[in-house]
């Protein structure tokens, strides 16, 4: 691709991840995204084969994009609680930032996560698997089931910036860190 072709579809897929995340995947139309940007639909079907590959697309570039910050936050052989922390505070910062892209990656997951995510991704979810499993590998006296854990860190840490999207809870988010981590610390304490 040229760099213009780059940057347009760069445009794209920010307007289309700020609509999908204030109306809904269901509610924008190809039309919609097109006016936003300022370009026809047809130089719209230039960057995309339809609606669903676009809200894949930038589905996978978002949440693929906070593996790769999770990973780059804190040391693979970091102490499990080291990992989490830093792992909270790149979901919670990330919120901060771009609420949009965390509306749509948090209300729209059950809508695009089974299509857009490949087994073999690096995922959020598969990072803090795999910190769980080192970690009982490292310490044989900590044996949580790895998948429940991870779906119990997960819950914990994300229901919370839910809570923020609807206003019952106070942004920034990044201020409930302390308070979020240790609920899930109290979550993979060894009995």
């Amino acid at each position: 691709m040229t760099k213009a072709s780059d940057t347009r579809r760069d445009l794209i897929d920010k307007t289309a991840l700020m609509l999908f995340a204030e109306r809904g995947y269901a509610e924008v139309s190809v039309r919609d995204i097109a006016q936003a940007c300022g370009i026809g639909e047809s130089a719209l079907y230039r960057h995309m084969s339809s609606k669903e590959d676009l809200a894949i697309r930038v589905f996978r570039r978002a949440y693929l994009g906070f593996a790769q910050d999770m990973l780059a936050a804190v040391a693979p052989g970091a102490p499990l609680g080291a990992r989490i922390s830093a792992y909270l505070t790149v979901m919670l910062s990330g919120f901060d930032r771009d609420p949009a892209m965390m509306r749509f990656l948090l209300i729209h997951q059950h809508d695009t996560l089974a299509r857009a995510i490949k087994e073999d991704d690096i995922t959020p979810v598969t990072i803090i698997r795999d910190a769980l499993v080192s970690a009982a590998e490292q310490d044989k006296t900590f044996s949580p089931d790895p998948d429940l854990a991870t779906a119990m860190i997960m819950g914990a840490a994300l229901q919370p910036m839910t809570f923020m999207l609807y206003g019952r809870i106070p942004s920034p988010a990044i201020s409930h860190h302390s308070l979020i981590l240790q609920g899930l610390t109290r979550l993979i304490e060894p009995n």
